[in-house]
């Protein structure tokens, strides 16, 4: 029983993932067009290569998820979204701590907290459904609940 919740928890979680996966993608592309039209992006990453490896990264990642490969899917999870929080969310947090404050930040402050939010709900999710994840393949001592 409690697998079952649990795998409807995942499952739910992979979907507000392919959400969050959607509304990043959005923002680099909104980048891409203030580029387009002269002005600052809204990050300091090139939005072209950071739509790509969005893509790369997170749609094999999140099928692995979504066809229940948990173990992969757990620890994979855990060390992009891990590697998401010490490239993007950290740095960020301490720019607005440094003396020049989102000033400092080179692209557009709106971006600024654009990522903040953006990296601040993926992060929670990516860890939490790694977690679920985890669990599950522990409870069941496989990677697949359907062996």
């Amino acid at each position: 029983m409690k697998d079952e919740k649990n795998k409807s928890r995942l499952k739910l979680v992979i979907k507000m993932q392919v959400v969050w996966l959607v509304v990043a993608i959005l923002f680099h592309v909104v980048s891409l067009i203030r580029v387009w039209m002269g002005l600052t992006p809204l990050s300091e990453a090139a939005p072209i290569n950071s739509i790509i490896s969005l893509c790369i990264i997170y749609i094999p990642l999140l099928y692995l998820g979504w066809k229940s490969h948990l173990v992969i899917y757990g620890l994979i999870n855990c060390f992009v979204f891990g590697m998401m929080l010490f490239t993007g969310e950290i740095p960020r947090v301490m720019m607005y701590f440094s003396p020049e404050g989102i000033a400092a930040y080179q692209a557009a402050a709106i971006g600024w907290f654009g990522g903040i939010l953006i990296n601040g709900i993926g992060i929670p999710l990516g860890f939490y459904g790694s977690f679920l994840a985890l669990s599950m393949a522990w409870r069941q001592k496989s990677n697949h609940p359907n062996k």
